[in-house]
């Protein structure tokens, strides 16, 4: 829009509306309005002003009378709140003063009155609604490497193909889907395919849930309104092969933080913000936001409404007006706007900010309207909030495969560990010592770069630090080396309580007997998913501890072969895992908050049937604990974890199932001086984002820098331990440092330090005292 000055007068009667008035206006009037000859749809937003007409500062005043419609009028800075109503065909004031088709009563009032005087604009708009849908064949653009947001889905169904856009990739932790529309994926385990390099092939299969129409009011709490829905139609594919997939869009760019809005937060000015999106049919497609929460449906007493209904960008100053459609096959298309939610005021700083693409909705469907005086039809967009789809199914977005992983202890938490070991070793094993501070570069960042806060994960690269090859390469890997069961390896929910007999495994395991895979499996198969109410899956059976005795007896081995760099490696892999065993989140049925307080939501089946679904209260603490609050204090966490005590004489652990039984003892540790569930209640307790970092950190920052120093010098204890148990002071040892391209290629194949699920993992494990399998 141009940069003129804003018109709002102090004595403008509409200049204090809000968003909730309009909701609140409609709501109370919708019948009445419908009731109106030619009314076919609702919508909330700015008045629309003619294009021709004069603004408030021209000396010549022009003010026209025809048909507004939506392609002869624009949203100026200085319009006012109001009520949107899309009309079938324009009357005139004349003919309704004739009284002959129409009577003075049929026509729209100017503004509605609220019981406590409040005054809401009507803005009367001439679109008529055409049904008839065109016989489009799209001319698609398939990949030719990896397949992600805008490319196309197709499923056969009864010898008719169906076609959708890829939204975006998310995971719940430990699988990946990708987000489209749900007339492609259909029911559980349906087939959804693709063309990858002009061969067609298999993607992925439908997932278990799906989202169909949600209750406005649970959407929005405190938008009181009534026998209103939410469309979404929104599905999910579980993605077959990681490595066919790409989270960037299709320019290449990594898109930027999700906008997260709800009844609390949701501005009325992105009515007139530019937004994008690439379809599979029509490939970038340039709109803007024309309205919210349009109403466009009345089926069965109930009102359907989109979110979103984004057509063609208003033209300013002169400026060529851009060409926009969606097309069949765009369902499912991910909208972006373009720059944040809160547009910096200086121009240069806007012009940047505009760069940036920010997710905001995702595309169900579109609403054909005649949109100029020719009688053109357009399809306008209509979407619904991508922050809903994801609380509904329990996802986060994947912006790129360094970026916003769920279920990670923060990059800081593993670099500044794994960084942090050496300098715990003791002075009885020099030859270590030497050995991993020359390949510190290697297993993670130097303690000056972890200062500055200049680190990543996997990035672009196929190069990733030891201490987050467990994350960036083999749980959401890329290149093909993700492995399928790594997820449970990095968990434990040690205070899930079995109902039978309120024991957990924490309990279970002050018997060391307990610390057994076997035993653990059957717990997990005696107790049910808090969110489901089923039998909890192989995926979600974490068995950190276990992971923690294989790689122990591993690095042995690696020792005794004298295989340094195999050693390098696996010592920095194990970083990763026992800084998981400190992370209070990370082994807790409250990893992402109460589970026993949800927020029940029902989730609408194509099949006809639903899935009462939970969200747990704090969902984000996750993230904001383990990322957010150490970035914020990270010189505090860094100079505590540089006084991590040396490793004891009387320490030496003599083989993996003592380790994992001193895994299970720092778990524990972890829980009493972090409670999991405390954590949670102080982070729902506070009010802002960053007043939620300050009353974590103020309450449990200490307590955390304890156990990331207890997590370092169990560390550091492991490493010297499996380092004397295979005798590596002894003889001569190449403790040269690695190049990061041959530290790859170890920890590429499968077979190192391979990915079990618990069923498995008993088998491979060494018992002491019998002759136990090694996995190479």
């Amino acid at each position: 829009m141009p940069e003129k000055r804003n018109w709002e007068r102090s004595d403008d009667p509409f200049a204090a509306l809000s968003l909730h008035d309009l909701i609140e206006a409609r709501e109370a009037f919708h019948v009445h309005l419908m009731r109106h000859p030619n009314v076919v749809a609702t919508c909330l937003g700015y008045y629309r002003i003619r294009s021709s007409d004069s603004w408030p500062d021209d000396t010549k005043k022009i003010k026209g009378t025809f048909s507004r419609r939506l392609d002869n009028s624009e949203v100026r800075p200085y319009s006012w709140p109001a009520i949107l109503v899309f009309v079938s065909g324009w009357v005139s004031e004349t003919e309704f003063a004739k009284g002959k088709s129409y009577q003075p009563s049929d026509m729209l009032p100017a503004a509605v009155f609220l019981p406590d005087g409040r005054q809401i604009p009507i803005c009367v708009i001439e679109a008529p609604r055409v049904a008839e849908r065109p016989v489009e064949v799209p001319q698609l653009r398939y990949p030719l490497n990896n397949i992600g947001s805008g490319n196309p889905v197709t499923v056969v169904v009864q010898g008719e193909r169906y076609l959708a856009t890829v939204a975006c990739l998310a995971s719940d932790g430990h699988t990946t889907y990708a987000l489209t529309n749900r007339h492609v994926t259909g029911p559980a385990g349906t087939v959804i395919n693709s063309v990858i390099d002009r061969r067609a092939m298999r993607v992925g299969t439908s997932g278990p849930d799906q989202i169909g129409q949600i209750p406005f009011s649970t959407i929005y709490p405190g938008w009181v309104t009534e026998s209103t829905v939410v469309n979404a139609d929104i599905g999910l594919i579980r993605v077959d092969e990681l490595d066919r997939w790409t989270a960037r869009l299709q320019d290449g760019s990594v898109m930027g933080q999700m906008i997260d809005l709800s009844s609390k937060l949701f501005p009325l000015a992105l009515v007139g913000r530019q937004v994008r999106g690439y379809g599979a049919a029509s490939t970038w497609m340039l709109g803007e936001i024309q309205g919210l929460f349009y109403r466009y449906k009345s089926r069965g007493g109930f009102e359907s409404v989109a979110d979103f209904l984004i057509g063609p960008r208003t033209p300013h100053d002169g400026e060529p007006a851009v060409p926009f459609a969606t097309r069949p096959g765009d369902s499912g298309t991910l909208w972006l706007l373009e720059g944040s939610l809160e547009r910096p005021r200086d121009e240069k700083k806007r012009a940047a900010d505009s760069k940036t693409l920010h997710p905001i909705a995702i595309q169900w469907g579109a609403d054909r309207l005649v949109a100029d005086s020719q009688n053109g039809v357009r399809a306008y967009a209509l979407a619904t909030l991508l922050s809903t789809a994801c609380a509904y199914l329990k996802l986060d977005i994947i912006r790129d495969w360094n970026l916003d992983q769920r279920d990670t202890w923060g990059a800081l938490g593993h670099f500044s560990i794994a960084s942090s070991v050496a300098n715990a070793l003791s002075s009885r094993v020099p030859k270590l010592k030497t050995l991993m501070k020359n390949n510190i570069s290697i297993i993670s960042h130097p303690l000056e770069t972890l200062h500055t806060g200049d680190f990543k994960g996997m990035s672009d690269d196929a190069i990733v630090p030891m201490a987050d090859v467990p994350d960036f390469f083999w749980k959401h890997g890329r290149q093909g080396h993700s492995r399928q069961w790594e997820g449970p390896n990095h968990f434990a929910d040690m205070d899930q309580v079995r109902p039978a007999d309120k024991q957990d495994l924490l309990k279970l395991c002050q018997s060391d007997a307990n610390v057994d895979p076997k035993v653990w499996d059957d717990f997990y198969t005696s107790v049910r998913d808090p969110l489901t109410n089923e039998v909890i899956s192989y995926e979600h059976r974490g068995l950190l501890p276990f992971r923690v005795w294989q790689i122990f007896d591993e690095m042995v081995g690696f020792v005794r072969a004298n295989k340094m760099d195999s050693f390098v490696c696996a010592a920095g892999v194990l970083a990763h895992y026992v800084a998981d065993a400190c992370q209070p989140l990370h082994i807790s049925s409250w990893h992402h908050g109460d589970p026993t307080q949800p927020q029940h939501h029902t989730v609408h089946h194509k099949n006809g049937t639903t899935t009462d679904q939970v969200l747990a209260l704090g969902d984000k603490v996750h993230d904001a604990y383990e990322n957010g609050m150490l970035m914020a204090n990270r010189e505090a966490v860094l100079a505590g974890l540089a006084k991590t005590p040396a490793v004891g004489a009387n320490e030496h652990i003599a083989n993996g199932r003592d380790a994992a039984l001193a895994t299970v003892k720092l778990m524990r540790d972890t829980f009493n001086k972090v409670p999991p569930h405390e954590l949670v209640n102080t982070f729902d307790s506070a009010g802002t984002a960053k007043e939620q970092l300050i009353a974590m950190w103020d309450n449990y920052g200490a307590a955390t820098i304890d156990v990331m120093k207890d997590g370092t010098h169990l560390l550091a204890v492991l490493w010297e331990s499996a380092w004397e148990e295979g005798g590596g002071e002894s003889g001569n040892r190449n403790t040269v440092a690695l190049t990061p391209e041959h530290s790859m290629e170890i920890v590429a194949p499968g077979k190192f330090l391979t990915s079990y699920k618990i069923d498995e993992i008993g088998a491979v494990l060494k018992w002491p005292g019998i002759e136990g399998a090694a996995t190479g």
